[in-house]
């Protein structure tokens, strides 16, 4: 049996998130795994602390290739989300993918045997792959480093704890998951198909083996806080 780990929204280099200081666990994870999947929004485009859209692709990028690099043994996914599905960034995924021999990249999904790895911003409303591909697009577009002022406000909407209460009150559970099952069968990646466990994000809202449609659905959260978050040990 293979030995797989997922973790999802790190939203590196976005200011409001604690990535830093998982780094270390996830290496380790890292080191006994066989495969290891980032399950989107890796990478924070929107809300980067780095001076431009260059120097996070620059930094974003030397993070995967020294990652793999260190754990030739693991296969690395990435699956892209809404906030790093950029076409930039792509275009350089492309070429690491060329240049290490352990990387792959996908734009919306990975499915591993009866697992299921996707980001999870299907969850917003009921969506086929068709409305996510255009949804997506928009954020390809809307790729500008927001200004300090827009984090400014952001930051303070934060420490009121609006981003745990809105999550929690627009993901619940059983809403969650009812969109997302949806999403799959739209994909032919459904419960027909094989499919027992679903690995997803976005919502940064926990989700621990809730059962639904007869699969069961993770999600490890985010590192921001108030919000617990996990590294998942992923079963395929």
């Amino acid at each position: 049996m293979q030995s797989v780990f997922v973790v999802s929204d790190l939203h590196m280099f976005c200011r409001r998130s604690d990535w830093e200081e998982h780094v270390a666990l996830i290496h380790e994870a890292a080191e006994e795994a066989d495969l290891f999947v980032f399950n989107g929004d890796t990478v924070d485009f929107k809300w980067s602390v780095l001076p431009s859209l260059e120097a996070t692709i620059d930094s974003a990028i030397d993070f995967l290739r020294d990652f793999c690099t260190r754990h030739p043994q693991c296969k690395v996914h990435v699956n892209l989300g809404n906030h790093d599905h950029i076409q930039d960034f792509i275009a350089r995924l492309e070429t690491l993918n060329e240049e290490i021999e352990n990387f792959t990249w996908h734009p919306y999904f990975l499915r591993v045997g009866k697992a299921l790895f996707l980001h999870g911003d299907v969850a917003n409303w009921k969506t086929s792959h068709q409305q996510l591909e255009q949804y997506r697009g928009r954020w390809e577009r809307r790729h500008r480093v927001q200004s300090d002022f827009k984090n400014r406000v952001y930051d303070a909407a934060f420490q009121a704890g609006a981003h745990i209460a809105v999550s929690r009150m627009a993901f619940t559970p059983k809403r969650t998951v009812k969109r997302v099952a949806a999403y799959m069968d739209d994909i032919g990646h459904g419960i027909d198909s094989g499919v027992e466990r679903v690995y997803f994000g976005h919502t940064h809202v926990p989700v621990h083996g809730y059962a639904y449609g007869g699969m069961t659905f993770h999600n490890g959260g985010a590192p921001m806080r108030g919000i617990q978050f996990r590294l998942i040990k992923a079963h395929i």
